[in-house]
């Protein structure tokens, strides 16, 4: 892990200054705090403190990458009426501050913002371009080719329609739930706070939530597909073709599988008994 950790500040270094102000600052500050404490503390704290530097700078690093890519933002930095590093300390305070005080005093809107709007962002996004190559959807913005750009952690966008559909199904749930047990689930002094940390766990990337819950348990109470496509009435010579195609098919491919490790599949559980069309005489 520590090893990851140095690649990406060593990668970091490579950035353009006048591009990535604030990254270069801040993982500057943290080199210099590394030299201080350094003969201080003990060798195995050491790999602690690169990886919580790597963690911040890597914060630092995806907010200005993401500044840089949103025309609004672009067109404010090129104006050079704030300084670029200036401009990203007073918009981390300011988020830092708004977020304490929706915290303290606003809880429920906190719980809101953070289930709607990188959601909402994610889906514009997937009907947009999903059906873009990564490449042109997140295009790299070091210059520093596909190395660099696997040391930086870059990569394309979720654009999966099953995780947001899934997530907004979600999201509509726990909304419902809290429409009708309101009262009861606010007797939870962390309920808030437990359902944030759902709402991330459905939405981040890294964990894709939404998806691993329709894959475990929504996708084996659904019909397999090939039922639906066997499904429609055939007559004539048609219903001879279309069932010599499906028992050829058949013959040739294995058996779908429509169950998870955790729970098993009712149509698997039937042992395979889904209405077949007749042979035709």
């Amino acid at each position: 892990m520590s090893e990851a950790a140095s690649a990406f500040l060593a990668a970091v270094e490579r950035l353009p200054r006048e591009r990535y102000p604030a990254t270069r600052s801040l993982n500057a500050a943290f080199g210099r705090l590394h030299r201080i404490l350094q003969p201080k503390l003990a060798p195995h704290l050491l790999p602690l403190l690169v990886r919580f530097r790597a963690f911040c700078v890597r914060q630092a690093f995806a907010i200005e990458t993401r500044v840089h890519i949103n025309p609004t933002f672009r067109l404010l930095l090129s104006t050079r009426i704030i300084p670029p590093g200036l401009a990203f300390v007073a918009a981390a305070a300011s988020t830092v501050y708004v977020l304490r005080y929706l915290y303290t005093n606003a809880l429920d809107l906190l719980t809101n913002l953070v289930g709607v709007a990188y959601p909402a962002y994610q889906s514009i996004m997937c009907i947009e371009y999903s059906e873009l190559a990564p490449e042109q959807v997140y295009p790299a913005e070091c210059g520093g080719g596909p190395m660099l750009d696997r040391a930086l952690g870059i990569a394309a966008p979720n654009l999966s329609s099953k995780q947001w559909l899934m997530y907004w199904s979600i999201f509509g749930l726990l909304t419902t739930a809290d429409h009708w047990a309101g009262p009861i689930l606010r007797m939870f002094p962390m309920y808030r706070i437990a359902k944030i940390a759902v709402l991330v766990w459905a939405q981040h990337r890294k964990y894709n939530g939404a998806a691993w819950i329709y894959d475990t348990f929504v996708r084996p109470l659904m019909p397999p597909s090939s039922s639906l496509a066997q499904a429609q009435p055939r007559t004539g010579d048609d219903a001879k073709v279309e069932v010599a195609s499906v028992d050829t098919a058949a013959d040739d491919q294995p058996r779908m599988q429509f169950s998870s490790p955790m729970v098993p599949s009712v149509w698997d559980s039937i042992g395979g008994a889904v209405p077949q069309p007749a042979q035709a005489r």
